[in-house]
């Protein structure tokens, strides 16, 4: 199922046992592709924010269920570095994704990194 505000796609939710990442981005045409592009990976939960501080919001609302962050393109060092600090104080064991920095940002990288880290 998709949740959508006009047209583009905030969020997919899967099974209650599917996996669930959240993305820190912060374009909405940008957030809807790749939301939809990770929605292809089959029974999957991706939530798609748009700021740090929603991101945060979205990682506190899950209480723990979350199998990876995906930090978008548009952060920047200090931003990544509270992030993963959040994530490993928070969520200990759980993955980041990080295109762009960890391997090229490109769709297929992405899928790739997400279907290995996820076990999709």
């Amino acid at each position: 199922m998709s949740v959508s505000s006009s047209t583009l796609t905030e969020a997919v939710i899967g099974s209650p046992s599917a996996p669930v990442v959240v993305l820190f981005g912060g374009n909405p045409y940008r957030r809807h592709e790749v939301v939809n592009q990770l929605a292809t990976l089959g029974d999957i939960t991706v939530y798609g924010t748009l700021s740090e501080a929603e991101g945060f919001e979205r990682l506190k609302a899950q209480n723990g269920r979350v199998s990876l962050v995906l930090i978008g393109g548009r952060y920047d060092a200090d931003q990544r570095a509270r992030i993963k600090a959040w994530v490993a104080a928070h969520l200990p064991g759980v993955p980041v994704s990080q295109p762009g920095y960890d391997y090229p940002y490109a769709n297929e990288a992405i899928l790739a990194d997400i279907r290995r880290k996820t076990g999709l």
